[in-house]
């Protein structure tokens, strides 16, 4: 069981390793331009959506790690748990809108603070995390 736990610890670290990487990537290649409404610390759709496919990419990449290095299927389960507790969490936490409107050029590290997702973002993002995580997990057929 120890094993299970340390896996999905293990692939829940992965997880946000890779969607650091990936954002990272994102934000050099769109900029604050193009990922928040004009003057505005909310996302448009299209960053939320493609927020959501970074996130089953890493999702999936947490989940791969979780099942090398499990005993079971159940340190998958596990990290959907956390996945799923953590996300749901998120959602519940009241979001801290910045005060005044964004400056033009703004940080990674301000924009993850800052940015406001619309409210199904929220709800969609862990369900979608999950999912990701089970896929990744799942053993390849000979």
């Amino acid at each position: 069981m120890l094993r299970n736990i340390l896996a999905a610890i293990v692939g829940y670290v992965v997880m946000a390793a890779v969607l650091f990487v990936l954002f990272s990537l994102l934000w050099v290649a769109v900029g604050p331009s193009r990922a928040f409404q004009p003057g505005s610390w909310e996302v448009p759709a299209g960053w939320a959506l493609g927020s959501l496919v970074l996130g089953f990419v890493g999702a999936c990449a947490g989940g791969k790690v979780c099942a090398r290095v499990a005993h079971d299927g159940r340190g998958a389960m596990i990290l959907i748990g956390l996945v799923i507790v953590f996300g749901v969490v998120r959602a519940l936490t009241p979001v801290e809108i910045p005060a005044g409107p964004r400056p033009d050029d703004v940080s990674l590290m301000e924009a993850t603070a800052g940015a406001v997702h619309p409210a199904w973002f929220n709800w969609l993002n862990p369900l979608i995390g999950a999912v990701g995580a089970w896929f990744g997990s799942r053993k390849p057929r000979a």
